[in-house]
């Protein structure tokens, strides 16, 4: 669950996943994705008369985002505000004080963030140095290596400070099976259920409304069957995904899901009902995909336990384990890290003593901080169709000279 309060110290004019507060006096709103721990205050009245009353503060996400959050009537006054912006492709904002009418511009690229569809983190490069908000994040290890846009060059880019996913940053999390070992363990446990009659039928007991696309697709193209669920709506402008979705209840795997204030009391039962159209009873095992209940265990277990006489536990993580989030800092050493969440059983004072020792040592310094032999030229910048964004067609080059070369910080 994101405690990040939206506000970045080196750009504190733009706020990120938190839309209330001192954020409403945001000049640029930035949502990685859409869970509802990210969008606080994203649909308040104080925000909306904002908007109404500006003619710059925009909202930018990914393409996928934009349109999650638009299937949602509640959200539907956000169409006008949104301008999607392209994975992996540098875009120069103009951040506008519309009291003074000064300007500061800064580069964005969006980088893929593997948590869920459209999930995205954000890169900053601006006078104010390079920055890093990850949002929600599932990244293997090595995987920052292979970000084009985290480089300049053949040389890491100098990261001032990274707002870091730090769900499971703690050592009782050190390593979470990959996706790929937890599906094969889910599919063994389907197979072997389904395919004793077609009255055996299976209910992936899944706790948000979306996010396990990925079984989905995966668990579609092993059976070659849909996966039911309730609604279709949100996925009606993904067709990678629509093809495996169904609302038709005679799939054998389902992903349907009880009314919010109904989960607790209806416990494993599977939500469109226990019979099959000819009333014959279904046979039914659920499925209920975890990371937490696993990182709770004293002893090493396999990525399927046994709950109950037809429940299941299946480890499935959309967030970086302990080892990749280390990898991931090793590689990119920020010279400060604040973490955005604080890992449940843990203090803030225990994750920040943890993140302390992977920030960069004040020995390093020398070795990331340059000065530039003179400013170099950018290239042409093609105007979007918003006033306030332009799209970079290369990489940003190094424009200031004021680096900011404090010590090793962790808030």
């Amino acid at each position: 669950m994101s405690s990040f309060a939206g506000r970045m110290k080196e750009y504190p004019t733009v706020s990120l996943d938190r839309f209330d507060r001192e954020n409403l006096h945001a000049q640029a709103y930035f949502l990685s994705h859409c869970h509802k721990d990210h969008m606080k205050g994203l649909k308040g009245p104080l925000l909306k008369r904002k908007l109404q009353f500006s003619r710059t503060v925009r909202l930018y996400c990914s393409f996928v985002t934009k349109e999650l959050l638009l299937n949602n009537p509640k959200y539907a006054f956000w169409e006008e505000y949104i301008v999607p912006l392209e994975l992996e492709s540098p875009t120069q904002i103009s951040l506008v004080d519309e009291a003074s009418g000064q300007k500061e511009e800064v580069v964005v690229t969006l980088l893929p963030a593997g948590h869920c569809p459209g999930s995205v983190m954000f890169l900053f490069e601006g006078c104010r140095g390079n920055v890093l908000y990850t949002g929600d994040f599932r990244l293997a290890v090595g995987d920052a290596s292979r970000m084009e846009h985290l480089h300049s060059g053949s040389r890491v880019k100098d990261i001032q400070s990274i707002y870091l996913d730090s769900t499971f940053y703690d050592p009782r999390f050190y390593q979470i099976p990959s996706r790929e070992v937890c599906l094969r363990g889910i599919s063994e446990l389907i197979g072997n259920w389904i395919s004793q009659s077609s009255h055996h039928v299976v209910w992936l007991n899944c706790k948000a409304a979306f996010g396990y696309e990925y079984l989905f697709t995966n668990l579609g193209d092993e059976f070659n069957t849909q996966i039911h669920v309730k609604n279709l709506a949100m996925f009606k402008k993904m067709p990678e995904i629509l093809s495996y979705v169904t609302t038709d209840r005679r799939t054998q795997i389902h992903a349907c899901r009880h009314p919010k204030d109904e989960e607790f009391f209806q416990g494993n039962r599977l939500p469109c009902g226990g019979t099959a159209a000819d009333g014959t009873p279904l046979r039914i095992i659920s499925i209920k995909p975890s990371t937490m209940w696993f990182g709770e265990r004293t002893k090493r277990t396999s990525v399927i336990i046994k709950t109950g006489g037809s429940s299941y536990r299946a480890c499935f993580s959309f967030h970086s384990s302990y080892s990749e989030i280390k990898d991931f800092l090793s590689y990119l050493q920020p010279v400060n890290i604040y973490p955005s969440v604080v890992p449940i059983g843990r203090s803030l004072q225990d994750v920040t003593q943890l993140l302390r020792t992977m920030c960069r040592k004040r020995s390093d310094e020398a070795a990331f901080v340059y000065k530039p032999l003179g400013v170099l030229k950018r290239s042409r910048l093609q105007r979007a169709s918003d006033g306030n964004t332009k799209r970079s067609t290369t990489t940003k080059t190094q424009t200031c000279t004021d680096r900011v070369t404090e010590g090793c910080s962790v808030k």
